[in-house]
C-alpha cells in the first residue's frame, strides 16, 4: 500500500521506528536518502526527534491517529538546517492486536507557509508606508513592520540614505545602526548600477527615488532559507515598496516646494501689478479673465465678481465693446499677441482712451494658457493727436490753396507771353502733380470727417499721376505689380520723379506717338520696393542725351535725399527704362 501510493508517505516499524518509505517521500528528506532506508528514525531524524519522536510515542501508547499541520521543523536535508513545513497525518498500524507500527502520510506545506507570511508583511508595509511623512519615519516604519509581520525572513536590517557626506543610517532593526561598518561593506556597484549584491550574511539592495538611487537596504538573511529564488525576490519586493514610498515622498516634497515658489512668486507678480502705474490682466486659454490688478478695480469701480470672466467688457464704451472681444477670441483661437484701443469708463462714468497690449502665457510643458497683457492711459496722447490732426488739417488746405495760387499766378504771368508759356504749364503740371501726391498721402486718420481714413497706396498715386497720359480706355498706360500703402513724403518724392519721366515721355519718348505705351511694374523683394518704367512705341533712340535735363537732375536728387533711394537711365533702342529702387520701409513715410 505504501509503495503504490503517490502521496508521500513513511511507515515507522517496531520499537527503533525503523523507516520505510516510497519514491514519493525522497524530495522531502533530501540527501538523507537512501541512508535513511530501513535505518531507526531516531539516528537519520536527530534534528527533528524533541518534535517527531512525542508524536510518535503518543501513537504508539494510545493508538489514535495523531494530525498537526504546517508542522515547522529545521531539517538538515540540503547540508544545511532548513527551515520547513509539512502537514503530518501519524496513523497506527495494529498486528495481533497491538500497535506494530506508524504509518505517516506527509504533505510539505513549506512554498505555502512562506509564501503567505511574505504576502502578509508586503501588504502590511505597503499599508503603512503610505501614511509616512517623512523619508526617516518611512524607513523606520517599513523595518518596524517587516519584522512584526516576519520576522524569521529579517533578522535584521538597516537602512542608508546618501547625503552629502555619503551614505548614512536612517533606521534599523536587530541592530544598532552603529553596530556594523555597512558603508565600508556596501559595494559600491550597488549604487552605481541600481544592482542588488550579497555580502556575508546579508543582502544590499538599492533603493531608488524618482528615477535614482538614493540609498541601500542592506537585510540581514535567515541562514536556514536558501536566497535564490522567491527569498530574494521577497526582499527585493520590500526594497521596492521602501523605494515607491521614497519617491511619493519626494515629489511631494518636491510639489511642496514648488507651491511654495508659486506662491511667492504669484504674490510678487500681485504686489508687482498692483502697484504698476498700468492695469495689468491675465486670462485663461478660452480667453476669460481670471486675474485684473487692484487699478483696474479702483479705476472702473468693478468687483472681481463683475469683472472676471467676460465682466471687463462692461467697463468699455458700448461701440468699442464688440471689436474688443472680436479680437480678445480671435487671439486666443490663433493663440498670438494682439494690441488695441478702446475708450474705458470710470467710476465716475466718464471715458478715457486706453492700449491694451497682450502676449501669450506659455506653461512648463509648452502649452497656451492664456494671456498677460496690461493697459495704458493715452488719453493725453490722444488729444495731442487730435490737435495735431487739427493743426495738420489747416495745414494741408493752406497748402493746396498755395498750389492753386501759385499755378494760378504762374498762368497769370505768362499770359501773352509766348517764350514763357510753355514754362508755366510745366510749372503748373507740376504743382498738380504735388497736389494729387498731397491729397493721396495725407497721414492716417486725417480724412476720417470725409468717410475714410485718409491713406493711399502707390498704385493710387500712379493712377492718378498718369490719368492724363493714359489715353483711350487707358491703352497707353499699364500698371502691374505689388502694392504698398505710400505716406506722405514718399508720395511727394514718387510724384516729382514719375511726373518728370511723364512729361518727357509725352516731349520725346513714347508718349509722343498715339501707338506709344509705358509700362509700370512694382516689386518687393528683400525688404526693396522696385519700380520699373519701360517705353515702347516710341522715336528710336540711339543712346543717352548729350545732357540731364534740370528736371531728371531734380527727381534723382529728390529721390535719393527723401526716401534713400536710386534711379538708373537704360536707353535702350525701343524706348527708355527707368528702375527706381527704394527701401520698403521709406514708402510709409
Amino acid at each position: 500500500m505504501v509503495l503504490a501510493s503517490p502521496a508521500q508517505i513513511v511507515l515507522f516499524w517496531g520499537d527503533q521506528h525503523i523507516a520505510l518509505y516510497n519514491d514519493a517521500f525522497v524530495p522531502a528528506i533530501g540527501e538523507k536518502h537512501p541512508r535513511a532506508l530501513g535505518r531507526p528514525a531516531r539516528e537519520s531524524w536527530s534534528e527533528l526527534w524533541d518534535s517527531v519522536g512525542p508524536l510518535l510515542e503518543r501513537v504508539y501508547r494510545t493508538g489514535q491517529a495523531v494530525q498537526v499541520n504546517d508542522c515547522h521543523f529545521l531539517m538538515r536535508r540540503h547540508g544545511y538546517l532548513e527551515e520547513v513545513f509539512f502537514d503530518l497525518s501519524y496513523s497506527a498500524v495494529h498486528e495481533h492486536g497491538e500497535v506494530a507500527g506508524v504509518m505517516c502520510i506527509a504533505t510539505e506545506t513549506t512554498g505555502r507557509v512562506l509564501a503567505d507570511r511574505r504576502l502578509r508583511a508586503l501588504r502590511a508595509t505597503g499599508l503603512r508606508l503610505v501614511t509616512e511623512g517623512s523619508l526617516r519615519d518611512a524607513c523606520a516604519a517599513a523595518l518596524e513592520t517587516m519584522a512584526a509581520e516576519n520576522p524569521l525572513d529579517l533578522p535584521w536590517g538597516i537602512i542608508l540614505l546618501d547625503g552629502k557626506n555619503g551614505l548614512a543610517p536612517v533606521a534599523a532593526h536587530g541592530m544598532t545602526p552603529g553596530a556594523m561598518p555597512v558603508p565600508e561593506r556596501v559595494p559600491e556597484t550597488v549604487l552605481r548600477e541600481a544592482t542588488p549584491q550579497e555580502i556575508p550574511g546579508g543582502l544590499v539592495l538599492p533603493l531608488m527615488a524618482c528615477g535614482a538611487a538614493a540609498g541601500v537596504f542592506v537585510a540581514g538573511v535567515n541562514p536556514h532559507l536558501p536566497l535564490a529564488g522567491d527569498y530574494g525576490n521577497y526582499l527585493g519586493l520590500m526594497a521596492g515598496q521602501i523605494s515607491q514610498a521614497m519617491t511619493r515622498l519626494q515629489r511631494a516634497a518636491d510639489e511642496r516646494r514648488a507651491a511654495s515658489r508659486l506662491r511667492e512668486s504669484e504674490a510678487r507678480f500681485r504686489n508687482l501689478a498692483d502697484h504698476a502705474p498700468v492695469i495689468v490682466w491675465m486670462t485663461d486659454a478660452k480667453g476669460r479673465a481670471i486675474y485684473l490688478s487692484r487699478r483696474w478695480y479702483e479705476h472702473t469701480g468693478q468687483t472681481p465678481e463683475t469683472g472676471l470672466k467676460g465682466g471687463w467688457l462692461d467697463a468699455l464704451h458700448p461701440d468699442d465693446r464688440g471689436r474688443a472681444g472680436e479680437v480678445t477670441e480671435r487671439a486666443a483661437q490663433e493663440k498670438t499677441s494682439f494690441q488695441m484701443e478702446y475708450r474705458l469708463r470710470a467710476a465716475d462714468g466718464t471715458y478715457s482712451w486706453v492700449i491694451d497690449t497682450a502676449a501669450p502665457r506659455i506653461g512648463g510643458d509648452g502649452c497656451f494658457e492664456g494671456f498677460v497683457g496690461s493697459v495704458l492711459d493715452i488719453s493725453d496722447r490722444k488729444r495731442a493727436e487730435e490737435a495735431r490732426d487739427l493743426l495738420a488739417r489747416e495745414l494741408s488746405h493752406r497748402i493746396k490753396n498755395i498750389f492753386m495760387v501759385a499755378g494760378g499766378l504762374a498762368s497769370l504771368a505768362a499770359r501773352g507771353e509766348a517764350a514763357t508759356e510753355a514754362f508755366a504749364a510745366q510749372l503748373s503740371a507740376r504743382l498738380k502733380a504735388l497736389s494729387v501726391a498731397h491729397d493721396m498721402a495725407k497721414p492716417r486718420g486725417w480724412g476720417r470727417d470725409e468717410g475714410g481714413d485718409g491713406s493711399g497706396t502707390v498704385h493710387d498715386l500712379l493712377r492718378s499721376l498718369m490719368a492724363p497720359y493714359a489715353g483711350p480706355e487707358g491703352a497707353n498706360v499699364t500698371l502691374l505689380g505689388d502694392d504698398r500703402v505710400v505716406g506722405y513724403a514718399a508720395a511727394n518724392t514718387l510724384a516729382l520723379v514719375l511726373h518728370e519721366q511723364a512729361t518727357n515721355a509725352v516731349k520725346y519718348g513714347a508718349l509722343s506717338r498715339p501707338e506709344g505705351r509705358v509700362r509700370i511694374m512694382t516689386r518687393v523683394e528683400d525688404g526693396i520696393f522696385r519700380l520699373q518704367w519701360r517705353e515702347t512705341g516710341g522715336p528710336p533712340l540711339s543712346g543717352p542725351p548729350a545732357r540731364r535735363g534740370f528736371g531728371t537732375m531734380l527727381a534723382a536728387r529728390s529721390l535719393a535725399g527723401q526716401v534713400h533711394g536710386r534711379m538708373t537711365h537704360d536707353w535702350q533702342a525701343e524706348g527708355l527704362v527707368v528702375e527706381m529702387e527704394l527701401p520698403e520701409a521709406q514708402l510709409a513715410r
